[in-house]
């Protein structure tokens, strides 16, 4: 019963370590944005719903969405993996799909809310909502 105990142990062992490889390259990329969909208008204390259409291609795909926010506005970026990166001979299929996300904020002052999406090298998009 020892052995088996200390067969899984190691089995355990093995298994973590294949998953967490520290030497992996990181396939995180930031994810390029099509349009960002924001209401003209939003009363103050109301949540503010801001749509992004995210483009991730055949290799690609969609993470997360990284939000910072201040009283006058908030900055996004979409994050994604590219599962090419460190993967030699991997073939892509030639897709660009499109993908909705959306993130919520809570405007607190009255005034312009401004919203800028980080595009990496390409330039920032960005949106101005008025908080009334």
């Amino acid at each position: 019963m020892t052995r088996a105990w200390f067969g899984i142990g190691v089995a355990c062992l093995v298994g973590v370590a294949v998953a967490c490889n520290p030497f992996a390259p990181d396939q995180s990329v930031v994810l390029g944005v099509e349009k960002i969909d924001a209401p003209a208008t939003s009363p103050v204390g109301s949540p503010l719903t801001v749509v992004l259409t995210v483009l991730v291609n055949g290799c690609q795909s969609f993470g997360h969405l990284e939000a910072n926010s201040l009283a006058s506005g908030a900055s996004l970026t979409a994050w994604g993996v590219d599962h090419t990166i460190g993967n030699k001979g991997v073939v892509c299929p030639e897709i660009i799909r499109s993908e909705a996300h959306s993130q919520q904020f809570n405007p607190s002052a009255r005034g312009p809310f401004q919203i800028t999406v980080d595009q990496g090298r390409l330039p920032p998009l960005t949106a101005t909502v008025q908080v009334q």
